[in-house]
């Protein structure tokens, strides 16, 4: 299955990418996570694989034939990229490949000086997408600006908790596949967004408590979001509807799409919750979106 269905506007790059464990991509810039020193397999879906060339700044790669190569990580954190490119047709798919910090290195709640507290040993519900992760991305000065996607880049889903650098945080593919669909489907509607402004994404299970937020939130596991549409950047949500006011009908838009998206089969490895939030003193209106793996709306 395709993270992201064809023909939302997403650039597609003329041949897809599928890794091992994970999604079919048809995007032109995307990202993958990888323990240090592991490999990982991927697939070039493409009509004439042997005209496909891979290139990596620091990691190796190695074609297993046909369209079938292996990348292997650095043995330290960090992040690094991948050049996958059709020599024929000059159409490229460019992976960001984060090299994880590993959680065994932690000392107390802290990772290298950044506070992450505990995350739950009992998991929710035998669930595996609940298990404690065993890496995480760091965050630096110098590759916080990355776009993973065309449209979104990695700071945009930092905790909001004060610390130095590095700071660290958990990112799941499949969190950045919805939300490129709904930018995609908000520009097909005639909505200007050249992307979402993200009011939470990841918690570390420390800042999660700090808010009284249950402790099995989705966003500590890196796959959720607190979204809306601000392009003139002034903490209100844009005019999605078009009727002159900033409201719930607005939020609704987006709710819309995003229910438009669970609800198509295609999509059933994507599913997830997604929540409504009026505004108050502190934020505008906005939506909760997540692919825990199973429907929950509210």
């Amino acid at each position: 299955m395709a993270l992201l269905p064809k023909g939302v506007l997403a650039e597609e790059a003329g041949f897809a990418v599928k890794f091992q464990d994970c999604d079919t991509i048809h995007f032109q810039r995307f990202f993958q996570t990888v323990m240090p020193g592991k490999t990982i397999r991927f697939d070039v879906e493409s009509a004439d694989p042997y005209n496909i060339e891979v290139f990596a700044e620091k990691g190796s790669v190695k074609r297993k034939g046909g369209g079938q190569w292996a990348y292997t990580a650095p043995e330290i954190s960090g992040d690094d990229r991948l050049a996958i490119t059709n020599k024929t047709t000059d159409q490229s798919v460019v992976v960001t490949v984060f090299v994880l910090e590993p959680l065994s290195n932690m000392k107390g709640e802290y990772l290298n000086g950044y506070r992450i507290g505990s995350y739950p040993e009992e998991g929710y519900k035998g669930k595996s997408n609940y298990k404690k992760p065993q890496g995480m991305i760091e965050v630096t000065e110098e590759n916080k600006d990355i776009f993973i996607t065309s449209h979104f880049q990695l700071k945009q889903f930092l905790c909001k908790q004060e610390s130095e650098w590095p700071k660290y945080l958990i990112l799941n593919p499949k969190l950045l596949a919805k939300l490129e669909f709904l930018v995609s489907e908000l520009n097909k509607e005639g909505v200007k967004a050249k992307t979402l402004f993200v009011m939470s994404g990841y918690r570390t299970p420390y800042y999660n408590k700090s808010i009284g937020n249950v402790k099995n939130s989705r966003h500590i596991y890196g796959d959720a979001a607190d979204i809306y549409v601000d392009e003139n950047h002034d903490g209100v949500i844009d005019d999605l509807d078009h009727d002159g006011r900033h409201s719930m009908t607005d939020a609704e838009v987006l709710h819309k799409i995003i229910g438009r998206y669970d609800n198509d089969p295609d999509n059933e490895h994507l599913i997830g919750g997604l929540g409504k939030y009026n505004k108050n003193s502190a934020h505008t209106y906005f939506i909760h979106v997540d692919t825990r793996g199973y429907k929950a709306r509210w």
